[in-house]
């Protein structure tokens, strides 16, 4: 199933290279803005207090901005991995569509960074201070709930975007996805390591944030597959549901995305004409 899900992936990303360069352009000038608003808040001549909460403040704002400008790119995602071309004007309306989404997304993921920036190093000092391992305990779990929310919410786009849930639901869901397919989103993170390398080496331009998106949309699409083959056959055993057929789920996906050859995948106008 995996080895299915980087091919699929690989092609679709590059089918429509022109559409991510351009969408990831937007991204950039998003990435841009959030680096200024940043700047100008740790530099800013206040102290103290003030200048930590304008600190964190700017990091919110930062978080809505980037997440807004992921999840306008959902929709197209969406078709993309339905085998459907992407359209400019969705992605473009996307950004008001789903902004309230993005800036839920935003606020939670600003959230998370600001209790990490501050909880950990805290409860870090006090068990050095007072050798009590109750603050290293309460250090451990919060970096476990930290890492466990990371790899979650890789899910919380592709399950909005295909699923078109709430955000509770998307964030319930999420939890649910990650917990039962904890191996899939390991290798799905190596897959966006894999993408990080390559838009660095781009200057973020491919696959960068809208070739992430498609990633998890597309391994969001290819896992749904597996449950709706549990919901018409309910009563299965726990070792039965392991076993899934992904040879007989993945057969349609394998036909219309066809045989791929190396000449196919750079030049895929002429094998189509062949």
């Amino acid at each position: 199933m995996f080895g299915f899900f980087f091919k699929k992936n690989l092609c679709d990303v590059w089918d429509n290279l022109f559409y991510v360069v351009v969408c990831n352009f937007f991204s950039l000038i998003a990435l841009f803005v959030s680096y200024l608003i940043f700047m100008f808040a740790y530099s800013s001549p206040f102290s103290g207090e003030f200048r930590t909460a304008l600190i964190f403040a700017s990091v919110m704002v930062c978080c809505i901005l980037i997440c807004s400008t992921g999840f306008a790119a959902g929709k197209n995602a969406a078709k993309i991995s339905n085998f459907n071309a992407p359209r400019y004007s969705d992605f473009f309306k996307e950004f008001l569509a789903s902004f309230k989404s993005g800036a839920l997304f935003g606020l939670f993921a600003g959230a998370l960074i600001c209790i990490a920036a501050v909880s950990l190093p805290f409860y870090f000092r006090m068990w050095k201070s007072s050798g009590s391992y109750v603050w290293f305990v309460f250090m451990v779990l919060i970096f476990w709930f930290l890492v466990t929310t990371f790899f979650a919410l890789q899910w919380f786009l592709p399950v909005r975007s295909l699923m078109n849930n709430g955000f509770k639901k998307c964030l319930k869901k999420s939890y649910i996805i990650f917990f039962d397919n904890i191996g899939f989103t390991f290798a799905l993170s190596f897959v966006h390591l894999l993408n990080l390398l390559l838009t660095v080496f781009t200057f973020g331009l491919y696959p960068g944030m809208t070739g992430i998106v498609i990633t998890n949309t597309n391994a969001l699409r290819i896992l749904l597959y597996k449950y709706d083959w549990i919901e018409v056959n309910p009563g299965l055993s726990a070792k039965e549901r392991k076993n899934v057929p992904w040879s007989d789920l993945l057969a349609k996906d394998r036909k219309l995305l066809g045989p791929r050859t190396l000449k196919g995948f750079f030049f895929p106008w002429k094998e189509n004409k062949a």
